[in-house]
């Protein structure tokens, strides 16, 4: 009954926070503030959360001065996997950042005054007083990533690339019906007024798809008017979400090699709770980043059911914890990974070698503890402390080993319990705390005892 107990406290712990959004037809995405982590784990679940509801769009609501590149980056890739069409709502300024992101939107709207455009690359001085330019070949060399995925992006969308190049590349001069609209030397900024112009023929405009005051006017040109609007408000977690996310090789460690220790332990189950509570937060921390769902969650109770039955119910059968540890392993990596209603089950391995490698190197991490805790443990005081603690009293035929075992030494008799490796063996009336090796005895198999060390009574199979 303990077992269930821990096993069903487990399973609860393991299921992230978090409210799901109701069904809308709009979801709206405020980004209010400069592109950091905390952005991306809002816009990546904002994302998932309107394919999940079927909502018919999503309007990123920007108002920024822009931000780091490589959250940028992922962003843009996010958009571009999103299987509902995204709007850009220009509420008052886009610059830099917010304006490449913008480029991965299928049409960018602006509010009267409002403005869109980039910056140059700076870094902070040395006093932390202002700012500098970065070098010239560094400055080039981060230009040139940004125009090639800002071109390819763009022309992706259906905008004109030459205009988000111009954005990023000073020496990009943007000319357009024979008009210079940006001279080299400058990094391209528009107003709502210059980006809603037409040009070419046929004319189009050459960013902006229109001004409009407000989000009801801009789901009326896009003909949504009158549509339910939700918000997709933070968790307030976010912050706390890249904090997990960075330390969640060392999660996956303190978690594996917990339940290894409380097994070594013969289930006194503090270890379990602190597994419980490293996976939970490993798994609540990639949740609120926008990456985990719910069937990682499931995945991963399933690996862990099927190893304690193999534990607890066939031990010596191997499927069940072959199986269980493969489970819990793929529950860990897909929950890193970024998926999309109706995309491929099985994702790209783009998407999966970095996950792959950091459960690897947590796993690897998690064996190199259990193989030198299995060497040293057994001789720790904490142990010999730990072993004690599931004893009875003597009132009901229970001793320990301190008080009545160095007469034991070569003693023969039988596992009272399962051995795995520790739990109780009987010799004559005698009923003792020991430990195995590290090997699993069954209930009622002969043991004898091969060594009487201080409290520690350790036992071989016979025969």
């Amino acid at each position: 009954m303990k077992r269930i107990l821990w096993l069903g406290l487990a399973l609860a712990l393991f299921a992230p926070l978090g409210t799901r959004a109701e069904p809308a037809a709009v979801c709206v995405i405020a980004i209010r503030e400069d592109i950091t982590h905390n952005t991306l784990y809002l816009v990546r679940r904002g994302l998932k959360e309107a394919a999940t509801t079927g909502a018919r769009a999503v309007v990123l609501d920007m108002d920024t001065n822009g931000g780091r590149v490589d959250v940028t980056e992922e962003i843009i890739k996010a958009l571009q996997h999103s299987p509902v069409p995204v709007y850009t709502f220009v509420n008052a300024k886009a610059f830099s950042a917010g304006a490449f992101i913008a480029a991965a939107t299928t049409n960018i709207y602006m509010t009267p005054g409002s403005v869109i455009g980039a910056a140059t690359p700076v870094v902070l001085s040395s006093g932390g007083e202002g700012v500098m330019a970065l070098p010239k070949s560094y400055e080039e060399k981060i230009n040139s990533a940004m125009r090639a995925l800002i071109r390819a992006t763009a022309e992706q969308k259906g905008h004109n690339p030459d205009v988000f190049e111009a954005m990023v590349d000073s020496d990009k001069e943007l000319v357009l019906d024979g008009k210079t609209l940006n001279p080299k030397g400058k990094l391209l900024t528009l107003t709502d007024t210059e980006a809603a112009r037409t040009y070419g023929k046929p004319p189009v405009p050459l960013l902006s798809a229109g001004t409009v005051k407000s989000l009801p006017e801009l789901l009326a040109k896009i003909n949504l008017a009158g549509a339910a609007v939700v918000e997709v408000k933070p968790y307030g977690f976010e912050v706390a979400a890249r904090w997990i996310t960075t330390l969640s090789p060392i999660l996956i460690l303190i978690g594996m090699a917990a339940i290894y220790f409380e097994f070594k332990l013969g289930g006194i189950g503090l270890p379990l709770l602190v597994a419980v509570g490293a996976f939970s937060l490993y798994f609540f921390g990639f949740f609120a980043a926008g990456l985990a769902g719910w069937e990682d969650v499931v995945v991963f109770a399933v690996g862990l059911l099927l190893i304690c039955i193999e534990l607890f119910v066939l031990p010596g059968h191997a499927l069940p914890g072959v199986l269980g540890a493969g489970l819990i392993l793929v529950s860990l990596v897909m929950a890193m990974v970024q998926r999309w209603p109706g995309g491929p089950v099985i994702p790209a391995w783009p998407e999966l070698h970095v996950p792959i490698l950091t459960v690897a190197s947590a796993f690897v991490g998690s064996v190199v503890v259990m193989l030198v805790a299995g060497r040293f443990l057994p001789e720790s005081p904490f142990f010999r402390r730990m072993e004690l603690t599931a004893a009875t009293n003597a009132a009901d035929g229970y001793t320990t080993a301190t008080s009545a075992a160095a007469h034991l030494l070569g003693a023969t008799g039988v596992a009272e319990s399962l051995l795995r490796p520790s739990g109780k063996g009987r010799f004559d009336s005698q009923i003792v705390d020991v430990v195995t090796e590290g090997e699993f005895i069954e209930k009622g198999e002969a043991i004898k005892v091969a060594a009487v060390q201080g409290s520690r009574v350790l036992v071989t199979r016979v025969g």
